[in-house]
């Protein structure tokens, strides 16, 4: 029989039950702030701390085109918005648990605004759910101070190089405090690899497995860049500058076609005579997952047109040439113009759209595209 510790069973006891909203933290800064009251004047000195890094944005894109019905009700939403204030934090005496980068106050309250929505619905939702998703029976308990470089779907190449990357601009000024950085166990290395560009070494990196619970007495936290898919235009070209060639190009001149590799859904059914058709007017077939972070860079610096289905992929916009022509393809089944349109008008890229068809008995996503649109799209341009 397990005999438990007082000091086990408090931390039990702080994890049960999971009260969904009044345990949900919606603002750290006014949490920090309202810790700091109740303090004297020695622990709050002491205490956690938060500091503006980057201000918000407002940002107003240009109409997207397309030969197409315009669907300017679905662009409308990211035609004009204004991002948020990003901060840096300290929090003391908090955890850090699973892939989602879930940040736990001393008493087990979740800081919202540190994990995008799962799964398109709310955290609370998502709590409501799954009570005890942040329930475990013990933890790790750290010496020195982290930062975090988790948020949710962080082995995801949009997610890793939108909500990931820019995080590391807002540790700047305490870069040299931290003594380990703490990233997803799941993320691939070759996202890991493009680290040192940033100046972190491998020594410095955490891998976080899924089921751990980490305590620190000290961890970093940098807010999320942006809501979903509305990375600021300071991520945008932090990590552009980063990532991209020493030897830039004004004007490239390739033009590609970008595939999305074995993939399960959003398929576009016809895509072998697509990629015949699109070879005979000079594009180059990529599969970029075969390709490093750098190769992607190197090779979406020098393109001039670059045609692709929605999806990760998409994100080496990143490194386009001003004035290059994208052209999404989309389903109407996943019509999301939130990632790439806004991420184009940052840019100043040339966007352009095609809405395909989705045929009777066609699995959730796949597409039939229209050979005919495609090609007095590309004469048009």
């Amino acid at each position: 029989m397990k005999i438990f510790s007082s000091k086990s069973l408090r931390f039990l006891a702080k994890q049960i039950p999971f009260a969904f909203p009044s345990r949900l933290i919606y603002s750290c800064r006014e949490w920090i702030d309202t810790q700091n009251s109740r303090a004297n004047n020695y622990r709050s000195a002491r205490s956690s701390w938060y500091e503006l890094a980057e201000k918000s944005e407002s940002h107003i894109h240009p109409l997207p085109k397309t030969l197409q019905a315009p669907n300017k009700q679905a662009f409308d939403p990211n035609m004009s918005y204004k991002t948020t204030d990003s901060y840096l934090h300290m929090i003391r005496n908090c955890f850090l648990f699973r892939h989602k980068g879930i940040i736990l106050s001393s008493f087990h309250g979740c800081f919202q605004e540190f994990t995008h929505d799962f799964n398109i619905s709310s955290l609370q939702q998502y709590f409501r759910k799954h009570p005890f998703y942040t329930f475990s029976l013990n933890f790790t308990k750290v010496e020195g101070t982290g930062a975090v470089l988790i948020s949710p779907e962080s082995q995801n190449y949009y997610h890793w190089m939108s909500d990931v990357l820019p995080r590391i601009k807002l540790y700047q000024s305490v870069f040299e405090q931290i003594d380990y950085f703490y990233v997803a166990s799941s993320v691939p290395q070759k996202f890991l690899d493009v680290l040192p560009a940033f100046g972190i070494p491998a020594k410095k990196l955490v891998r976080l497995p899924d089921s751990e619970k980490l305590h620190f007495e000290n961890l970093f936290v940098a807010s999320l860049p942006g809501s979903e898919g509305r990375a600021p235009a300071w991520a945008v070209n932090y990590v552009r500058e980063k990532l991209s060639p020493v030897n830039k190009v004004l004007a490239g001149s390739r033009k590609i076609y970008l595939k999305r590799g074995n993939i399960v859904e959003r398929r576009i059914l016809n895509e072998d005579a697509l990629i015949i058709y699109l070879s005979s007017q000079g594009f180059e077939i990529i599969e970029p997952d075969k390709l490093s972070i750098l190769e992607q860079a190197a090779l979406l610096s020098e393109t001039s047109i670059v045609v692709s289905a929605h999806g990760a992929a998409l994100t080496n916009l990143l490194f386009a040439p001003q004035n290059c022509t994208v052209i999404e393809l989309f389903s109407p089944d996943y019509f999301r113009t939130d990632c790439f349109y806004t991420l184009a008008g940052i840019l100043n890229l040339n966007y352009w759209y095609i809405l395909g068809t989705k045929p009777q008995g066609a699995k959730w996503g796949d597409i039939i595209l229209s050979e005919d649109i495609l090609a007095d799209t590309l004469a048009k341009i």
